[in-house]
């Protein structure tokens, strides 16, 4: 493989990678009660955060981010904690009393976590040793595909909930749940992911086929939401 072809791989890899964690802060707009204009904003913080992570390539050691990566496994379980949590309190609470939380509790699946941001920094540093662009510029491009992602993923998602007659809390708390499952398995991955890095991050062989993989796998767990909450609603319907 020529060394142009392993530039545009890698590249092509990172930026699929960030579109993954965008279609995940997706789903929890896009079944969340919000109005467009604040999934917009939410994508804008995502946008300034990717530019923020560019500039501080070459100021924060990659050494440093392994570990933060490492401490993350025990926030990931948290967080896998408050979205089986909340994701069951957010169904509960609109199938029993019709009460809407998920202006709320869409938080837990779409904020920034720590091992999200520190991806974001990795990716930005992984493109920047694939292609010769300022570190602004990079942090830019990452950005970009961030709120790309975010607002194409939450309005598809949003219009086809509603087309289905399945956007309510009651979907977006199945989605929490199943990410939340999802979420247990980071002390598995990530470890085994860290014991793996023996050679320079812009060097990591990438795996398209496992990339895509996921993100059909993140995209399985949005439609399994909403389809499980439209068969509900279709059993129950005096719900």
């Amino acid at each position: 493989m020529t060394d142009a072809a392993t530039t545009s791989l890698i590249a092509s890899s990172v930026l699929i990678g960030v579109a993954i964690l965008a279609l995940k802060t997706g789903l929890g707009c896009g079944f969340a009660s919000l109005r467009r204009r604040e999934v917009v904003y939410l994508a804008t913080v995502y946008l300034v955060i990717s530019i923020t992570m560019g500039y501080l390539i070459g100021v924060i050691p990659l050494d440093l981010t392994q570990n933060i990566l490492a401490a993350g496994v025990t926030m990931h379980l948290v967080i896998a904690a408050g979205l089986i949590y909340f994701g069951i309190r957010t169904k509960r609470q609109w199938l029993s009393k019709k009460r809407d939380l998920s202006r709320n509790t869409f938080l837990w699946l779409s904020i920034p976590c720590p091992v999200c941001l520190t991806a974001t920094f990795l990716a930005c540093t992984v493109l920047a040793g694939a292609i010769d662009r300022s570190n602004i510029t990079i942090g830019l491009i990452v950005g970009l595909v961030f709120f790309a992602g975010i607002i194409i993923s939450s309005f598809t998602v949003s219009f086809l909930a509603t087309r289905s007659g399945s956007k309510d809390p009651s979907a977006l708390g199945t989605t929490m749940i199943l990410f939340g499952l999802f979420y247990m398995l980071s002390p598995l991955i990530i470890p085994a992911y860290m014991q793996a890095q023996t050679v320079p991050i812009p060097d990591i062989p990438v795996d398209i086929g496992e990339t895509l993989l996921s993100f059909a796998l993140m995209a399985a767990l949005g439609v399994i939401g909403f389809v499980g909450a439209r068969r509900r609603r279709d059993e129950n319907p005096e719900n």
